[in-house]
């Protein structure tokens, strides 16, 4: 199984919104049959997981002396509240009861992530994708939510490295630091799964139900 990012970076940045990257990462497995039998096919894949987030270049944005609080309230609710949450209203540096380390290149929002329900060992997935997104100097933060199927239960927020903020629906995670999966799996976890165009369709379907919610996306 591999994972493909799809970025769009502005070839210049002549405003606030300019600093906030939309990011869409699949999960792509391979296909489960040919069409002559059953032997599998090699030359098909279907997508099998989504992940949409949008990234802050917070580093970037600082040293062309752009300010945070204007670059997220100039692009959303959403942003303006992961600023207000993660940063102290005197100094506009991050509240020292997060423990976060004071460089960090980008901050990224998770809005959606959904996995197909045949994956049933969701955490090397989701561990592989933010990796591939994210970079050891990055915060990742995303709502936090309970009840849904595709979410997840709390001690596998744990095992990424998550944690909730206090006195706030967030969970954040610094990448600087390490994380129980990924001491136990440094090179990641292998899962051995085949896909079909079914499994691809549902996904598809199930996604586009999930980003309704989003009027930015």
């Amino acid at each position: 199984m591999q994972i493909n990012v799809n970025v769009r970076i502005p070839v210049a940045r002549q405003s606030e919104t300019d600093f906030i990257v939309p990011v869409l990462a699949d999960v792509v497995a391979p296909g489960k049959f040919s069409g002559t039998g059953d032997q599998e096919d090699t030359d098909s894949e279907f997508v099998v997981g989504r992940m949409w987030a949008e990234r802050l270049d917070w580093f970037l944005a600082d040293s062309m002396g752009y300010n945070h609080l204007h670059i997220c309230d100039a692009v959303s609710a959403t942003w303006m509240q992961v600023y207000e949450t993660i940063v102290t209203k005197r100094s506009s540096r991050f509240r020292k009861d997060l423990h976060l380390e004071s460089f960090v290149t980008e901050l990224l929002f998770i809005h959606e992530f959904l996995i197909h329900p045949d994956i049933t060992d969701r955490l090397p997935l989701f561990d592989a994708t933010l990796n591939g997104i994210s970079g050891e100097n990055s915060l990742v933060l995303m709502h936090y939510e309970q009840g849904l199927p595709h979410h997840f239960e709390d001690w596998e927020y744990r095992d990424l490295g998550f944690k909730k903020i206090a006195r706030s629906n967030l969970l954040i995670r610094d990448n600087h630091y390490r994380y129980p999966f990924g001491d136990a799996h440094r090179g990641g976890r292998s899962i051995n799964f085949s896909a079909t165009a079914e499994q691809e369709e549902w996904l598809f379907e199930q996604w586009e139900n999930l980003i309704t919610d989003h009027p930015s996306l």
